[in-house]
């Protein structure tokens, strides 16, 4: 069976986005050294995602109930659960995500598809063998504890079950006083190098 590599692309700008630019390189990489894998490409701009509301909550919690899994509202869920691997592209918005990556978030945070619970407490179900989120921000991030975009991508990934989890991040590529290109490229290398060693 093929490996199943899922890539979510948050990448608003689209061409002019930087961090499009290290999900380019990654997606360059594993086609290289992996031709064999599945690769699906969620586009999250072109999806007709939508977040909850009070009426379509409703009518997820009444399928929820009848444990109907099959109905399409779960197909994102679905897909998420059954990727072998997971790439996440995403700049720094706001101190977190884009908020278009989060509601692709809502829509796969299913309880019975990507996790469950027990008297014990929550845990995953997802059979991911790792998450690699990549981003970009304008600023210094890197420690604060301000920066909710990656610690929240992990979070997402000990939710889910996903059992490891990378991030790879260009900071500070807006700051006048350092030299943004270049920060950018080396993190292109790093998304290169850490791409060549991943497996499925």
């Amino acid at each position: 069976m093929a490996k199943k590599l899922l890539v979510i692309d948050s990448c608003v700008r689209r061409e002019e986005s930087r961090t499009k630019q290290m999900l380019d390189a990654a997606l360059e990489t594993f086609k290289e050294r992996h031709p064999d894998w599945e690769t699906e490409i969620l586009n999250l701009m072109e999806l007709d995602l939508d977040y909850w509301r009070t009426d379509t909550l409703k009518a997820r919690d009444a399928l929820l109930e009848k444990k109907d899994y099959d109905d399409p509202i779960f197909r994102y869920a679905h897909q998420f659960h059954d990727a072998d691997g997971i790439v996440v592209a995403a700049p720094f918005w706001d101190l977190s995500i884009p908020a278009v990556l989060k509601v692709y978030v809502e829509n796969i945070s299913v309880d019975g598809i990507t996790f469950d619970c027990n008297a014990e407490g929550m845990y995953g179900l997802c059979r991911g063998k790792w998450m690699l989120f990549l981003t970009t921000r304008g600023g210094i991030w890197a420690g604060s504890d301000m920066e909710q975009g990656s610690t929240y991508m992990e979070a997402l990934c000990r939710f889910f079950g996903v059992k490891e989890y990378h991030c790879i991040y260009a900071d500070g590529i807006d700051i006048q006083e350092l030299d943004g290109k270049a920060i950018l490229e080396k993190a292109i290398r790093d998304t290169r190098s850490l791409c060549e060693s991943l497996t499925l």
